[in-house]
């Protein structure tokens, strides 16, 4: 116990919730670096895209760039508003669900599920890159490291947010001052050979499809997943969380959109070309400031946001996941808090689940990074949407400017990423976005199946007329005994107390120890309501012999409840439990399922411990 509260932290009483909150600062970094990471490979996506059309093409990273901190302003503003609206959090989903019904709701909370894994796998697997980038010859060691950062991240995570806010704020905050500084500089330090001030709004001569425009803006967008977290972890703010929530969303919003416009112009500026050998920001930081240790340091700090940009994802996973299972589309077990007052089924189901994807794509962010993105995009057109219909709705009690307006972002704000959405599946789609098209659409018949079961399980368990009383139940007990010993004796003095007729059953291999039992059973003559029962096998395995009796047993005797009771050596060390044979844990297994048969576990605690 000592050892699991060392690792775990010590259990937490329920009037200590309000404690494990955090503020404003703390939330930024709980539930911001995976917005804040996309930094180090928005810039890039985008002039990869336009590269292959021309260095003329280059140019297009500023329009792009700039819609897509529209779009941020946009999205910053309609989660402001939907966090006023729904504080007890769930974003997309929620205001999907009031507003569109299940079927959009279902479609953002698939989508977001999905988001939050691929985060987490592609984040880590990104980090892990990075190092082995400077290191080569730890590539062999990608999985292993990938799956050791996102079982260390789970583990920071069944501590409690506050631990984890703690953990990674000195990253979080550092790469923001660091990508702000280098921006600061980079468009007041002088630049032999830059752009005129003019050309930066004067589109180039040579023609660029719009095939690629959208493909870049599509590859860009990637700059804004994670911006939706807040919204669904409204619940982790301290007091009012509502109004923290607002806060730190807007703080995202101008850090995001002030890094991310800013990289992209200094990448103009410095004529910033896509290598292989070095990313977006590494070329900006060595031309600006040399290759010292802003670069390193830089570099390291980006290694470090990249990997635990995953814990925005261990943030906002089981949060929506239990609030979906309180509207029946999850697993109940996605409702149950641990000790330190966490979700803790969500994290480790997140945590493993990446783990899979990561060893199924050998922890390669190449083979993961078509899947990533499609999902919060898809989250993104359902909010936006469903805030511009529920404004609508509601116009008559909003003032006509602020309803305007928000109806007029929702739209336009839906329909960009509606396209970022279509581009990616059709542009992707063959290097791997199908897995996701595939995927969601079972998930979402998965979480409709989970529901029908569970109303059909209230359905026959409801009482509805009270004049239905409990009454006595007939039972006949069977009992498996090897031999007559202190453990069958304390459990067939167990079954008489329960049942109307207990059995003993004996299972035997050959006749002559059979006859021999039943010869010691008359000598001992127990309890006249004790009937024996010797049953011949063939076979080593006692289990099946076992089954079919009981089965016999709960055919002739239709009007009884039969129930088997297994006898259970309770030992002292979990060790010793291996020392024992587990035909108890078998043959609970082989019945559970079995109708009008109960099961029940007779523990036997020995003396001698």
């Amino acid at each position: 116990m000592k050892l699991w509260s060392k690792v775990f932290g010590r259990p937490l009483k329920d009037r200590e919730e309000e404690s494990i909150r955090v503020g404003v600062i703390a939330g930024l970094a709980v539930m911001a670096p995976d917005a804040l990471s996309s930094v180090a490979y928005g810039t890039q996506e985008i002039l990869i895209e336009l590269d292959r059309a021309g260095v003329q093409a280059l140019w297009y990273v500023l329009p792009i760039s700039a819609v897509i901190v529209l779009l941020l302003i946009f999205l910053v503003t309609s989660y402001r508003q939907i966090i006023r609206s729904y504080p007890g959090g769930g974003g997309a989903y929620i205001i999907g669900r009031d507003t569109l019904g299940s079927t959009a709701s279902l479609i953002a909370g698939a989508a977001l599920l999905i988001d939050y894994t691929l985060t987490v796998a592609v984040s880590v697997t990104a980090g892990v890159a990075a190092v082995v980038a400077a290191f080569p010859e730890l590539a062999p060691w990608t999985v292993i490291f990938s799956v050791l950062i996102v079982g260390f991240l789970g583990l920071v995570n069944l501590r409690g947010l506050r631990e984890s806010a703690q953990a990674f704020a000195l990253p979080t905050y550092l790469f923001i001052a660091m990508v702000l500084i280098m921006a600061v500089v980079g468009l007041s330090v002088h630049v032999p050979h830059a752009p005129a001030w003019h050309m930066y709004v004067t589109p180039p001569v040579s023609f660029v499809s719009l095939f690629v425009i959208l493909r870049a803006f599509s590859s860009g967008s990637s700059a804004l997943t994670g911006v939706e977290a807040i919204s669904n972890g409204v619940p982790v703010f301290r007091g009012p969380s509502p109004a923290r929530a607002r806060m730190t969303l807007l703080l995202l919003g101008l850090f995001l959109g002030s890094m991310f416009l800013g990289t992209s112009i200094i990448a103009y500026r410095f004529h910033i070309v896509p290598s292989l050998d070095t990313t977006v920001l590494q070329q900006l930081a060595s031309d600006i400031f040399g290759r010292g240790i802003y670069f390193y340091l830089l570099s390291f700090v980006t290694m470090a946001i990249l990997a635990i940009a995953a814990n925005t994802s261990f943030a906002g996973f089981p949060l929506l996941s239990s609030i979906m299972a309180r509207d029946q589309w999850m697993p109940r077990m996605f409702l149950s808090r641990g000790d330190r007052l966490v979700y803790q089924n969500g994290v480790i189901i997140l945590a493993l689940t990446a783990i899979l994807l990561i060893v199924i794509f050998r922890g390669n962010t190449t083979n993961l990074i078509p899947l990533y993105a499609i999902g919060v995009y898809m989250s993104f057109t359902i909010a936006m949407l469903s805030l511009a219909v529920k404004t609508w709705r509601n116009r008559a009690n909003i003032p006509a400017r602020q309803s305007w307006l928000l109806i007029v972002m929702g739209g336009v704000g839906a329909t960009l990423t509606a396209i970022v959405v279509v581009v990616s599946l059709i542009t992707k789609f063959t290097e791997g976005a199908w897995i996701v098209a595939v995927v969601l659409p079972l998930l979402i018949l998965g979480m409709h199946r989970i529901r029908r079961h569970y109303r059909a399980v209230a359905d026959e368990l409801r009482v509805t007329d009270l004049s239905i009383k409990p009454v006595l139940l007939h039972v006949v007990a069977v009992v498996p005994i090897n031999s007559i010993n202190r453990l069958s004796i304390d459990t067939l003095s167990y079954a008489l107390s329960l049942a109307d007729e207990v059995i003993a059953l004996h299972v035997v291999r050959s006749v002559e120890p059979g006859q021999q039992f039943a010869e010691r059973w008359k000598k001992w003559a127990p309890d006249p309501r004790i009937k024996l029962a010797v049953v011949p096998t063939q076979y080593r395995s006692v289990v099946r012999p076992i089954v079919r009796y009981v089965d016999l047993v709960a055919h002739q005797n239709p009007e009884q409840r039969t129930l088997i009771i297994l006898p259970e050596l309770v030992v002292s060390h979990v060790w010793e439990h291996f020392l024992h044979n587990q035909l108890s844990l078998t043959l609970e297994t082989s019945f559970i399922f079995r109708k009008d048969i109960s099961v029940m576990i007779m523990p036997y605690r020995l003396k001698s411990y």
